[in-house]
């Protein structure tokens, strides 16, 4: 192991003069024997957004021989100048730059590698296909390679709720805060002030693009697999929204690859939940040795993939841990991994021959979704994981096999294809794979969703002609889990899925024709672990002190008097002080999601964010304020941002947006 010594704020000078703030962890002996540097590229705030992630990861790398190095993206943190949106050009010009300047410094061996989780997976991806020459091989975590098919914005061409949540929760987290004025010096406050008047409302251009448009085209490196062209290890969990990424660039890549997912969130594997949790610094060192020092770990000797069957487990909000076992896969798709096609029939899932014709139609409450947890778990504290989905199967088309006589491994992705007819010209379709259990609890496998206009593309929306029959294909996310015998499993299929959807402009009755209808199933017979990542159970903490403990309130309520029914969410993460940046965070958050039943434009979404940040001498704050509506026409968003300083209001901005639907 290196001694290491910690940089905790430090410049680094762009080509046209921008500094971005940078912290850093180096081996001592960095300058008379320089060493590969890990870059993470990141808008989260160095100095106090991911420091506890970055505190335990990037100091263990760093003590395996690796210069650790943390970049604030430019507008974000300490960095000057202003973030314009997600991954735009400038963004990744400035990556490269990045890395080109890293390679020159004096303690680096002019190898470079990048790592990341969400933005930072994305990016270094986009990254990777420019092909700066420094850059060897590259981690990327809970990401995307199309930006359309796999983000918060929208899925099977629906639109997200997280969509509007995102662009709230990132102006208070990162976006909206102040540059430290320990670091900055006098001038935080102007800059802070030139920021804050420069920022985009990131909500208006996420929403005005509804449909795969050059806009989501921009670093989807699944454009052309082919520009990249140095090694990629793609990292995941089953509770993550970006798990089909894996499958999809290990299916696509030209470049030597490997893929592993667990039973995480959207987290860092060694501080993931559900456990079990994975020695992720062993893990990746073991990939940077090979890459970047030339080291024969092993590792390329190694599976392709390697993923986590779940055991199948009771539906709950929260799971502290998922059983189940490691599977190896030599190469991705895998040839140990069979189909099994299925028939709709009267409630039941056939697996011989399609059935008489029948025309089952749904037209699903506006509120069947309500047990269907958070798009991506890990975002928010808790109660995020789908419960039981018996209340929201009451709403939907439910397709059952019969007690099963021998445990079932789904592997893969199971895919719904549906013969439909429809009564409006528009609607989506909601696919849930579940496990029933014998005493009758449901829990939730996996989710597919598609926009019906978006049945043949989703860079050209079509409304459907009512009574014209459609052949439709709703891809259901990756997912492994192994059902016992006497459990069920189930196809459930709804015309809506909120709060996590914003619904259709109509409210359709959707009619499938079972006859030509089925339901794909990849399996597993052989459940083969040739290899296993090792176990960690560290307890992950922070060098500092909780002011206040975190709490969260999840709780529906349903007025009998309007019909309208509410989905109220408080989260208060805390107030923490952390050592290293001698800073207390204080941070809250309250949403209420509100629809009618029978009502599809009766949506309607409301989120306040309250966030203070500074120590004694030195305190700032942002206030910020959202609501969502729409007709059959627009959306409407209105927002107030506030900052506060020594709690005197120094910037509000306030925004009123309509926005035209594009059959969304």
């Amino acid at each position: 192991m290196h001694k290491v010594n910690h940089i905790h704020h430090q410049w680094l000078p762009l080509p046209d003069g921008t500094r971005l703030a940078y912290r850093a962890w180096l081996p001592e002996d960095a300058l008379e024997n320089p060493v590969p540097a890990i870059l993470e590229f990141l808008p989260y705030r160095k100095n106090d957004g991911t420091i506890v992630r970055d505190e335990i990861t990037m100091m263990q790398t760093a003590e395996r021989g690796y210069a650790c190095i943390r970049v604030d993206l430019r507008g974000c943190g300490e960095s000057d100048g202003y973030l314009s949106d997600e991954y735009t050009a400038q963004e990744l010009r400035d990556g490269v730059d990045v890395i080109a300047w890293l390679s020159q410094q004096s303690w680096c061996n002019g190898r470079v590698g990048m790592v990341g989780i969400s933005w930072g997976g994305f990016n270094s991806l986009q990254i990777a296909a420019l092909n700066p020459p420094a850059l060897k091989a590259i981690i990327t975590q809970c990401s995307t390679d199309d930006r359309f098919r796999d983000d918060i914005h929208y899925m099977g061409g629906c639109l997200l709720n997280d969509n509007l949540d995102w662009a709230a929760f990132f102006w208070a987290y990162a976006q909206g805060r102040a540059p430290d004025a320990k670091l900055v010096g006098e001038r935080w406050k102007k800059q802070w002030l030139e920021r804050l008047e420069n920022m985009p409302f990131l909500a208006k251009p996420w929403l005005s693009e509804q449909t795969r448009s050059d806009y989501w085209k921009h670093a989807s490196v699944c454009e052309d697999y082919s520009d990249i062209k140095i090694p990629v290890y793609a990292i995941s969990g089953w509770a993550d929204n970006y798990r089909n990424t894996v499958f999809s660039l290990l299916e696509n890549l030209a470049t030597p690859r490997k893929g592993l997912v667990g039973p995480w969130a959207h987290k860092y594997p060694n501080i993931a939940y559900p456990n079990p949790k994975i020695d992720y610094v062993s893990e990746s060192v073991r990939w940077w040795d090979y890459w970047l020092k030339d080291i024969d770990t092993g590792i390329m000797d190694e599976p392709m993939l390697t993923y986590y069957m779940q055991d199948s487990v009771v539906p709950k909000s929260d799971y502290e841990s998922r059983p189940g076992q490691w599977i190896s896969e030599p190469s991705w798709p895998s040839k140990r991994t069979q189909h099994r096609r299925f028939y709709l029939g009267d409630k039941a899932l056939l697996n011989d021959t399609p059935t008489d014709e029948l025309a089952l139609s749904v037209r699903s409450p506006q509120t069947v979704g309500l047990n269907g947890g958070r798009l991506c778990v890990g975002i928010r504290l808790d109660m995020e994981q789908p419960s039981d989905q018996r209340a929201d199967d009451a709403g939907s088309l439910c397709f059952d096999t019969s007690p099963l006589t021998e445990d079932f491994a789904i592997a893969g992705q199971v895919k719904a294809h549906l013969s439909i007819q429809s009564d409006k010209p528009t609607g989506q379709l909601a696919v849930r794979v579940c496990d029933v259990h014998p005493d009758g609890q449901v829990t939730r496998i996996s989710l597919g969703l598609l926009n019906l206009t978006h049945r043949n593309s989703h860079e050209f929306a079509k409304e459907m002609i009512p009574g014209e029959q459609y052949q439709v294909v709703v891809p259901v996310n990756h997912i492994a889990y192994k059902l016992p015998a006497g459990h069920r499993l189930r196809i459930s299929i709804s015309s809506a899925y909120w709060p996590l959807v914003w619904p259709s402009i109509d409210r359709p009755n959707i009619s499938i024709d079972t006859k030509n209808s089925h339901i794909d199933v990849p399996y597993r017979n052989e459940l083969i672990t040739e290899f296993e990542p090792a176990a960690y159970d560290t307890p992950v903490d922070f060098a500092g002190q909780t002011l206040r403990a975190s709490d969260s309130q999840r709780i529906v309520h349903h007025d009998y008097k309007t019909g309208i029914v509410s989905l109220d969410t408080r989260d208060d993460f805390g107030r923490q002080y952390f050592n290293s940046c001698d800073s207390i965070i204080d941070f809250k958050m309250n949403q209420l999601q509100r629809i009618h039943p029978d009502d599809p434009l009766s949506a309607t979404s409301t989120l306040n964010f309250d966030l203070a940040m500074g120590r004694d001498g030195w305190w700032t704050a942002l206030k910020s304020h959202y609501h969502m509506s729409c007709d059959q026409h627009n959306f409407y968003i209105q927002a107030t941002w506030q900052a506060l300083h020594e709690d005197e209001v120094i910037f509000e901005k306030t925004f009123d947006e309509t926005i035209v639907r594009n059959l969304t």
